[in-house]
């Protein structure tokens, strides 16, 4: 009898701790959620410090750069956004979210950007448009960058030449055959406005003034 109650205690005690886990595991489990948040929200992202004049500087030298490779006469001036002709040159800025739990409140990095230069030109010609693919795959094998993606795009009649470089640069640019249109740009990585300040706030977009004009090199 005696045998009988021990084994019988020891039995409640024994479910008693399981449930006690049980209740305890998912209030353990969200405490350390809630802590890796914490810690990830206190520590800022492993963004490089570099003022958007620089980041601009370099940006905009990239596709000045491939423009002149295209080997096409025309030359784009800065702010241009035409539409009716498919002409562009614009330089825009984004901001940077974090990665992990802390993307959780989809808030941006504090003083963190990414700049992005757009161009495209209306009026290419199927000949124009196939030879200035080719030129900016040799410019930019042979100027350090690394080709990513080349042929088909993903919209029937488009060919598509991607391009990155040590740091997080990259290029692009997309043949439109069926709107005689060449779509490209150049980006860069998130980096941190070293000159931010809290009073700024989190959505403060650096200011990186106009793109500079693109001229084209007109093929031999």
């Amino acid at each position: 009898m005696i045998e009988s109650k021990t084994r019988s205690g020891a039995a409640l005690k024994a479910g008693g701790i399981g449930c006690a886990v049980v209740v305890l595991l998912p209030v353990l489990v969200v405490g350390g959620v809630f802590l890796t948040f914490s810690i990830e929200r206190a520590t800022p992202a492993d963004f490089p410090d570099v003022k958007p004049e620089t980041m601009a500087h370099r940006v905009t030298d990239y596709s000045k750069g491939a423009f002149a490779a295209l080997g096409l006469d025309r030359t784009l001036e800065p702010n241009v956004y035409d539409m009716r002709k498919g002409d562009e040159n614009t330089l825009d800025s984004d901001y940077c979210y974090p990665d992990g739990l802390e993307s959780i409140a989809d808030q941006p990095e504090a003083g963190a950007y990414q700049l992005s230069h757009r161009w495209s030109v209306g009026g290419v010609a199927p000949r124009e448009g196939a030879g200035a693919l080719r030129r900016l795959r040799d410019h930019l094998t042979g100027t350090g960058w690394h080709i990513t993606r080349s042929g088909d795009g993903e919209q029937h009649h488009e060919r598509t030449l991607k391009a990155e470089r040590e740091g997080g640069y990259t290029i692009a640019l997309t043949w439109e055959a069926d709107r005689r249109r060449l779509n490209g740009g150049s980006s860069a990585p998130c980096a941190t406005d070293p000159d931010w300040k809290e009073s700024d706030g989190l959505y403060a977009e650096p200011s990186v003034g106009r793109p500079p004009a693109l001229t084209g090199r007109a093929s031999k």
